[in-house]
């Protein structure tokens, strides 16, 4: 080997001292879900689908309580609920986004005569009438709230209980100039047969002060706005607590699985595919038909095959990433099983396996929605959000809102759920970190 001479005056030392340092970071230490969080901020799509789910989370919760609607608390005043149906949609305010009340009626010309020649139905026709079609029949745009309680003030008379005619007395004696009974009648067979100022009937005997049906009434003269967040509480309740014991029960036996292989890991398999192989519709309708529509039959019937699922992707993230180096190294270190399962390869799957179980909470909304829309699902202890749909389908020509606002709130929280999912993905992504957008 050729020695090549070097002259020495070319080499200087990059530090006065000769000596080179390490120099101290200065950046905070960012851990892991602290730099997944930050990730996931910049995730615009996600933060907002976030945020709409918080917000419908919420009102699932608040809003059974925001109105004041009590013509269904007891008998007696549920029976004034049939008049009340198929209201429109009213918001006092907000009238200008067609929150207004109209509704279209059709009938022969003769219907609407007395709503023409009567001073007490002034402002209800709002529109002028159409061509007659085939058969003479007419439509016409109305007031709907204006138009019920005319016809039932003016055009019917109303059967009142004796405790009813007796607060309606009493008011007005102690209220003089405020008229509810407009035309009196005598007691026959325990009720009085009378003409009265309905919507101000109804406030005064039965407290019902909010009388705008925010989203219009149901078929049965319930306020849709009320059923539907109390619906989609009972099915986020199911979707929850199934995704919950799905997600621990798949998790737990997946992960075992996966790790310990061999045997084990045989006789699991064989177990999940002759689950796997009862059909998940018989299992639903024979414990409905034995232990009737609760909440917690048809939690039970969906988690009985529904860990499945996560089970197997567990066990192929664990095949995955079991024999990497850096388990290797803890398992040569000494780490236990459950530390090794835990702390190095779980982390490591985490990415694939929120996708799926974000996902996953949606995919029970559907599935239960459905079959209550199909009657397969009945509660009787609870509203459902699809027998919302379901009756709001009979109804969609002369009621359009009864599947507009449930379809709307379903459809908005489907799709935040799977933005949501995307953002918690890429966020949750191991190979992801510190990688700058």
């Amino acid at each position: 080997m050729n020695n090549i001479n070097v002259d020495k005056s070319k080499f200087v030392f990059t530090q006065d001292t000769g000596v080179i340092y390490d120099e101290q970071l200065k950046s905070k230490a960012v851990g892991y879900y602290q730099d997944a969080w930050n990730r996931f901020k910049k995730n615009k799509a996600s933060l907002i689908a976030f945020i709409i789910l918080i917000v419908i989370m919420l009102m699932s919760m608040v809003g059974p309580h925001i109105r004041n609607y009590d013509l269904v608390s007891n008998q007696e005043s549920r029976k004034w609920t049939d008049r009340l149906k198929e209201m429109p949609p009213r918001i006092s305010g907000l009238e200008w986004l067609g929150f207004n009340g109209h509704k279209t009626l059709e009938g022969f010309p003769q219907r609407f005569d007395i709503l023409l020649n009567d001073e007490n139905a002034e402002g209800i026709i709002i529109g002028n009438f159409s061509k007659p079609n085939a058969v003479g029949m007419v439509k016409v745009k109305v007031d709907y709230y204006k138009y019920v309680d005319y016809m039932n003030s003016y055009d019917s008379y109303l059967s009142l209980s004796i405790k009813e005619y007796e607060t309606v007395k009493a008011y007005e004696a102690s209220n003089p100039g405020e008229v509810i009974i407009h035309e009196d009648g005598d007691l026959i067979n325990g009720t009085y047969r009378v003409r009265v100022h309905f919507f101000k009937f109804l406030e005064v005997v039965h407290g019902n002060t909010n009388q705008d049906f925010w989203f219009g009434s149901t078929v049965a003269g319930n306020d849709l706005f009320t059923l539907m967040w109390e619906g989609l509480s009972v099915s986020l309740l199911i979707a929850f607590m199934v995704a919950a014991i799905n997600i621990i029960v798949g998790i737990i036996v997946g992960s075992i699985s996966g790790y310990y292989g061999g045997t084990l890991d045989l006789v699991i398999e064989r177990i999940s595919e002759i689950l796997s192989g009862l059909p998940f519709m018989a299992i639903l309708t024979l414990l409905l038909l034995r232990y009737g529509n609760t909440t917690w039959i048809v939690i039970l019937a969906f988690t009985l095959t529904g860990w499945l699922g996560i089970s197997a992707l567990t066990r192929a993230q664990f095949y995955r990433y079991k024999n990497r180096e850096y388990v290797l190294a803890a398992r040569t270190l000494g780490a236990s099983d459950i530390r090794i399962m835990a702390k190095h390869i779980f982390p490591s799957t985490v990415g694939t396996l929120i996708t799926s179980l974000v996902l996953y909470i949606p995919g029970v909304i559907t599935s239960e929605s459905t079959f209550a829309y199909l009657g397969i699902i009945n509660y009787s202890n609870a509203q459902s959000f699809g027998a919302l749909l379901s009756d709001g389908q009979a109804r969609m020509m002369s009621a359009f809102h009864l599947v507009i606002f449930p379809s709307l709130v379903i459809s908005f929280m489907i799709l935040a759920f799977n933005l949501f999912g995307n953002g918690l993905r890429d966020a949750f992504n191991p190979s992801l970190r510190g990688v700058e957008e």
